[in-house]
């Protein structure tokens, strides 16, 4: 870790499908959505890929999205309250991503600065900052979209209004990203990028520096940018 330390001064992490599991979650809170709006229960294939897109791009975007896709009369805020209700459904059996605590740990010990930088909104942060306690991992390191003129991912914004707030310069650090918007987000920012692999991200791992299936990996990886 001390070799990693000599070039790497922040760690950034996203949250969703980054550091917790809950992309199944949040196409349940889709699926539960459509199926209030359209009486949908069984889903094509393509839609099933349809909703593999929405990983990462925030709650407004992914909303408007499936607005379009489904061509629904509810309006955007109709449908963001409703996903934002049926959080509280599909959320409660969340888990960290493999190694992922192990790994933290390790960065504390070391005294390595760390964030989170998420689309998410404001609301859905707080309430899985209280439910997989955060605090004890990030502190107040908490930013969303929210804290950065409301621009998402794929926007540097977030990114580097985390680098700001920790006090290092955006080449500085790196960032840990599941999503599309998220590699196209650091490359803005100029921030190294490692990948967690996923089914709806691998024909766009080339975006990252590096990739993991695991925090395990994840050592290694840091010592290879």
């Amino acid at each position: 870790m001390n070799e990693i330390k000599q070039k790497i001064k922040a760690i950034i992490f996203d949250m969703d499908g980054t550091i917790i599991n809950t992309e199944p979650a949040w196409q349940n809170v889709t699926r539960h959505v459509l199926k209030i709006y359209r009486g949908i229960e069984k889903f094509t294939e393509e839609q099933q890929r349809f909703m593999q897109t929405l990983s990462g791009v925030g709650l407004e975007q992914a909303a408007l999205e499936v607005k379009r896709y489904f061509d629904l009369k509810q309006s955007i805020d109709e449908i963001m309250e409703h996903k934002k209700q049926a959080v509280d459904i599909y959320f409660n059996e969340v888990n960290f991503i493999e190694g992922f605590e192990q790994f933290h740990r390790r960065l504390q010990e070391h005294a390595m600065p760390t964030s989170i930088a998420t689309n998410a909104d404001p609301t859905t942060l707080q309430k899985l900052a209280q439910q997989m306690n955060f605090k004890q991992f990030f502190g107040t390191n908490l930013y969303c979209s929210a804290d950065a003129g409301n621009k998402p991912k794929p926007d540097p914004a977030v990114f580097l209004h985390a680098a700001q707030q920790l006090g290092v310069a955006p080449q500085e650090c790196v960032v840990f990203e599941d999503s599309i918007a998220g590699f196209k987000a650091a490359q803005a920012a100029g921030i190294k990028c490692i990948a967690i692999k996923s089914e709806s991200n691998h024909d766009h791992i080339t975006l990252a520096n590096q990739a993991i299936t695991n925090y395990h990996e994840a050592e290694e990886a840091l010592k290879k940018l």
